[in-house]
């Protein structure tokens, strides 16, 4: 089994910075998307370092850590991640408190399993035969408290703040990681996006779109497109993943960032 993979990032229509960071590692199949907070620049830092982190961690791999299994190598990514992000903020009073969200996957062919890490409320979607699941759980005050009480009505939770995350990375010298393995099926999608995409565009949308849209780095435009015709009140990143039954090695990838100028 091989991984196609695309990905694209959008400023959205509100927002003046894009504090998103993707990136896609073909050569290792991993795969990362960061929605870095803060405030002023600080979140765009936040999320750029997790990125590298996460990258140099694979390419640096020396082999001890090459003979651990593709699960314990991303837990062990995302933490160096946190690790770098929260020795930069303490030594510098303007880069303070800086975090970000991040889910970061790895998929082992040998295994046929897609290994999903994060914290945070960036997420990872499952699509398969036309279905959509959400495979992460968001780390936030709402989620939480749904967590500990099914029984929260719409009112109740009207009394929440819905943008405080309870996991990040950066904000303490250690974050607790969750890890999951989901065994692939050929024609399988993944989605990686931060809350710019899944906070306003809904499940079944997001199915549909992808579905109709059989060239990865296409349906990555289309969502952007769809979350920017709803409001596009924040970042928006979409990475996409496909498994397939094939020795080809083609991926395809569009880089960089579209400016609202671009649109």
């Amino acid at each position: 089994m091989r991984a196609t993979a695309a990905g694209l990032s959008d400023v959205g229509r509100e927002r003046v910075h894009n504090e998103d960071r993707y990136i896609l590692l073909p050569e290792f199949n991993v795969y990362v998307v960061a929605d870095g907070m803060g405030g002023h620049e600080a979140g765009e830092v936040a999320s750029r370092i997790a990125a590298s982190a996460i990258a140099g961690y694979f390419r640096d791999a020396n082999g001890k850590r090459r003979k651990a299994s593709t699960g314990d190598r991303l837990r062990a990514a995302v933490t160096y991640a946190n690790a770098r992000i929260y020795a930069h903020a303490d030594d510098s009073r303007f880069y303070r408190g800086m975090g970000t969200t991040v889910v970061a996957a790895a998929f082992s062919p040998r295994e046929r399993k897609f290994y999903v890490a994060h914290a945070g409320d960036s997420r990872c979607y499952l699509l398969r035969n036309g279905d959509i699941s959400q495979l992460t759980r968001d780390h936030s005050l709402i989620a939480d408290a749904l967590l500990e009480r099914p029984d929260l009505t719409e009112r109740d939770l009207a009394y929440l703040p819905r943008n405080v995350i309870t996991r990040a990375l950066g904000i303490a010298p250690s974050v607790d990681i969750d890890l999951r393995a989901e065994r692939v099926e050929a024609g399988d999608v993944f989605l990686l996006c931060s809350d710019g995409l899944h906070g306003l565009v809904d499940d079944r949308e997001i199915a549909r779109i992808v579905e109709d849209n059989a060239v990865l780095a296409d349906a990555c435009g289309k969502l952007i497109d769809c979350a920017n015709e709803n409001g596009g009140r924040d970042n928006i990143t979409a990475v996409l993943i496909r498994i397939e039954e094939t020795a080809s090695a083609s991926w395809s990838q569009r880089q960089g960032v579209k400016s609202r100028s671009a649109r």
